[in-house]
């Protein structure tokens, strides 16, 4: 049996079998979005990794990675230190700390082929403030001419502690929501 085609509703959501979404794609709203972020590449060949750097790790920052071509990796997985005083991590400013990153994902840029994927880890930061860290992260990457794939909750088990996100006990002062979930942002290189 042959399941019907659907096409975008204009309300609610449908089914999605062999779904026809031209109509989604047709509109201003895509458009006016892909346009400002300027999703267009240019016509460039991958470039094969040499093979002396093949099964190599090299300890060092991806601030600076001049070994690796441009054009030559096909995945880039990360969970960048989150600047928030471990031993690894530098006491940067907000601004130093977005910085550092964005040189990080413009080198990654480089090294990618088209259209490959770069997945980073990360949770967004503190109460007073909160930091929506991949709000930023994902801006940055768009500014740069990554292509939003899609993002993972990772739902950390056993995250709720035994104390009360409400204050202390009986005396609900000043409630707050506990993150219990990471974010896995999932990109690709200019192209899909």
């Amino acid at each position: 049996m042959r399941k019907k085609s659907t096409s975008t509703s204009s309300f609610g959501a449908s089914e999605k079998v062999t779904h026809d979404a031209r109509r989604f794609y047709a509109r201003k709203f895509i458009a006016s979005y892909a346009a400002a972020y300027n999703f267009t590449t240019a016509d460039v060949s991958e470039v094969s990794l040499p093979f002396t750097l093949r099964n190599q790790i090299f300890c060092k920052s991806a601030v600076h990675m001049e070994e690796i071509p441009d054009n030559s990796i096909h995945l880039m997985v990360t969970s960048p230190p989150y600047n928030v005083g471990k031993e690894y991590d530098e006491d940067r400013s907000f601004g130093e700390y977005r910085r550092f990153l964005g040189q990080v994902w413009k080198e990654v840029y480089r090294v990618l082929v088209p259209g490959g994927r770069a997945c980073i880890n990360l949770a967004n930061l503190g109460r007073k403030p909160y930091i929506p860290l991949h709000a930023f992260v994902i801006q940055d990457m768009l500014e740069l001419g990554f292509l939003m794939r899609g993002e993972i909750i990772w739902v950390k088990e056993g995250g709720g502690a035994s104390s009360t996100a409400w204050g202390s006990w009986m005396s609900a002062k000043n409630p707050i929501i506990r993150d219990e979930h990471e974010y896995i942002l999932i990109f690709s290189k200019g192209t899909y």
